[in-house]
């Protein structure tokens, strides 16, 4: 069973290679960079390290991740719905299972590389602008650790908003329905950010991550990891029992 898993990533790795992903994973740290050059030269950012992660890490977490799960998970859909691969995909000697199971692993360690390339490209941003902007360089040590946990954390948090893109993606043919999910929950979460049903919208979960109350942060990443691998797993059985001729 591991040795079929372990060719069915590989098999799933090569078609991603004739895709977009390198340009989805390289354009999204790039974008975080860019801005955060643009907004700290122009003397518009925070003076110091903790608040640059953490505006940064805001950024990330309202707009880019729920998007980039978006386009990740139709793009992995895609693979099969664009060819109408589905039949003959699930027509080998394999557990269906697996297949999907398999789908679902490369979307979480994908958005797992784009996360540090993130948290890395928001550092990255400081210290290219204090370079070239002396007077505006951030204050105190580089915030490495605390990156790291933001991000991890953001990851967990967001489990949840990216098993209901993969569900979506992966159960309708049309591209336009995952995308038209992702930006409707992308724009429904801004008007729910300060209500109360904010703490358990999915798309909100990982920007609770910083919120100012630590029970509710914790909250935020017990209900949306959890919430998450509960999905993938229901996800994973409904996509092998149903019919896919």
């Amino acid at each position: 069973m591991i040795g079929q898993m372990i060719g069915l990533l590989r098999a799933e790795c090569l078609k991603l290679k004739r895709t977009v992903i390198v340009l989805l994973i390289v354009s999204v740290p790039l974008m975080v960079f860019l801005l955060g050059v643009a907004v700290i030269a122009t003397g518009n950012s925070a003076s110091d390290w903790p608040m640059l992660a953490a505006s940064g890490a805001a950024i990330w977490s309202f707009f880019l991740l729920p998007m980039t799960a978006t386009a990740l998970t139709a793009l992995v859909a895609q693979l099969e719905h664009g060819s109408r691969g589905w039949s003959y995909t699930l027509a080998l000697p394999l557990a269906k299972w697996t297949v999907f199971s398999a789908k679902a692993l490369i979307v979480l360690f994908v958005m797992a590389v784009i996360s540090v390339l993130v948290g890395a490209a928001i550092i990255g941003s400081g210290v290219f602008a204090g370079w070239i902007a002396p007077k505006q360089a951030m204050a105190g040590e580089l915030p490495i650790a605390l990156m790291v946990g933001l991000m991890t954390k953001m990851w967990l948090a967001g489990l949840l908003v990216v098993s209901i893109q993969f569900a979506v993606a992966i159960r309708f043919e049309s591209f336009a329905v995952p995308v038209v999910v992702g930006i409707g929950g992308t724009f429904v979460a801004i008007v729910a950010t300060s209500a109360k049903i904010g703490l358990y919208f999915p798309w909100l979960m990982a920007t609770n991550v910083l919120n100012s109350e630590p029970e509710r942060a914790a909250q935020a990443i017990v209900m949306g990891s959890l919430g998450g691998i509960a999905l993938f797993a229901l996800t994973i059985v409904w996509l092998s029992r149903r019919d896919w001729k």
